[in-house]
């Protein structure tokens, strides 16, 4: 340990005091070390996504309609949010695994690739969104009522989604160095502006989902300049010079090496859920903004069971980059009991309170009957969910990236299609019934992992032992 110390303090290696220490001391404290700022920040976002909501009911000028409007982009939207965030993943195991392996020069040459690829990758997306957001809410059988808002605030949204993309992957390389406090910081004060925005543009100005749009671009703006301003003014391995921004053939192959699979696996998750929204849709607008009310919640519950897989990820990756195999396999168990407490908590009183939740954000009966159906059954499972995350974030420390994609792309995106077009219809407008494939593609998916996860841990035990 003392040789771990004295290298992090020569050639650039050195780390912020408060910093995590992945590599020594107590597993479970570290690991809630990095949990709780990545909780924390996760559970306010979705609470200031929930007051977005309540904001527009109170104040916009006709709420229902904005409500929806928002709410039919919030699957295409997280989508791409998950798909940027899943990316992301790359750059923090990349990162992790050559600060375990106590390479300076390696870790540089990541950070600097990884800001170049958000910024590219980033600008590329927003094009597509742009050029695409009618079309893409059509194929989502978006209620036509619905249409010019939503198409509107998908187009204002995709516009800032470069800045987004920035403030991951710079979040991405902080965690990977062990600081989960500051990104929280970030996003939490870009929250607040938020919060602060959509209620100045909606209650005074009356722009609706205009006003909403412009605020979250904002709150990322914000965000994305605090974190860069940090990685450019810190004294620690992960420090940012824009004049080093490029791509490094070695480090991009590396990023994208566990980036794509994990993008690809984030995006699966949403384009599955864009078919149970297109069936929910076609029940009519009560339907479609009774699951938006109910996905802002559920929402809360999933970043409340996955924020530990973050965790776990950068954890994995160092130690095992390091050859502390035993280490990294403890900081999964201890990822998955904070998961189930925590979790399953949250999830048991979302359902029990469902009524009293959907409630805060309409006053119509149908509305806060179609938000319970999804409460109910879905927030009250999500933990199965998060121990699921936790196993696919290993897998990816582990080098297996491929495994939890193959599996969300089986379980959670493939089964999906017969369930959609040939089981529901046997009970047409059961929407609990749909529902139910969430928690079976969660269980189902997780015991495929746990398959892989163990001879992983088994053939990297005999490796290090022959070394």
């Amino acid at each position: 340990m003392n040789e771990c110390r004295a290298f992090n303090q020569k050639r650039g290696m050195r780390m912020h005091s408060k910093n995590v220490n992945m590599l020594e001391g107590s597993v479970v404290k570290g690991i809630l070390g990095l949990t709780v700022p990545i909780m924390l920040m996760n559970v306010l976002q979705s609470m200031f996504n929930i007051i977005d909501s309540t904001v527009l009911k109170m104040f916009g000028n006709d709420g229902g309609t904005a409500i929806g409007a928002v709410g039919v982009c919030g699957v295409l939207i997280t989508l791409i949010t998950c798909l940027v965030i899943g990316v992301s993943a790359g750059a923090n195991v990349a990162i992790a695994k050559h600060i375990g392996r106590k390479d300076p020069e390696a870790v540089e040459r990541a950070v600097h690739t990884s800001i170049a690829f958000a910024a590219v990758g980033g600008v590329i997306v927003m094009v597509i969104g742009i050029l695409g957001a009618e079309l893409f809410l059509t194929w989502m059988n978006c209620p036509k009522e619905l249409l010019p808002q939503a198409a509107l605030y998908f187009r204002l949204y995709f516009a800032g989604v470069p800045i987004a993309a920035v403030y991951n992957f710079s979040a991405a390389i902080l965690r990977a160095s062990g600081d989960t406090r500051r990104p929280m910081m970030y996003s939490i004060s870009g929250g607040v502006v938020k919060v602060v925005l959509t209620f100045a543009f909606t209650a005074f100005f009356k722009a609706g989902v205009v006003g909403v749009a412009m605020a979250t671009i904002a709150s990322w703006l914000l965000s994305a300049t605090l974190a860069l301003w940090k990685l450019t003014h810190t004294d620690t391995v992960v420090r940012l010079s824009f004049r080093k921004v490029r791509f490094h053939k070695m480090e991009m192959k590396q990023v994208l090496h566990v980036g794509i699979p994990a993008g690809l696996q984030q995006a699966l998750y949403s384009i599955a859920n864009v078919l149970i929204v297109t069936a929910v849709n076609a029940s009519g607008p009560d339907a479609s903004t009774g699951m938006s009310i109910a996905n802002n919640y559920d929402n809360l519950m999933y970043q409340v069971s996955v924020a530990p897989s973050l965790a776990v990820m950068s954890y994995v990756s160092q130690n095992v980059g390091a050859g502390n195999i035993g280490r990294a396999q403890k900081s999964v168990r201890s990822g998955m009991l904070l998961t189930v407490c925590m979790g399953g908590t949250l999830g048991a009183l979302s359902a029990i309170f469902s009524g009293p939740l959907a409630s805060i954000m309409t006053d119509n009966p149908a509305v806060i009957m179609y938000a319970q159906q999804k409460m109910v059954l879905v927030s009250s499972t999500y933990f199965i969910c998060g121990i699921n995350e936790i196993l696919g974030a290993s897998l990816r420390g582990l080098g297996k990236p491929t495994v939890p994609t193959a599996s969300t792309l089986i379980f959670m995106c493939l089964l999906r299609l017969p369930w959609v077009w040939f089981i529901y219809p046997l009970v047409p407008g059961n929407l609990t019934f749909l529902y139910l494939i969430w928690p079976i593609g969660w269980i189902l998916s997780l015991a495929t992992e746990l398959c892989w996860y163990f001879p992983a841990i088994k053939k990297l035990r005999a490796q290090h032992a022959t070394l």
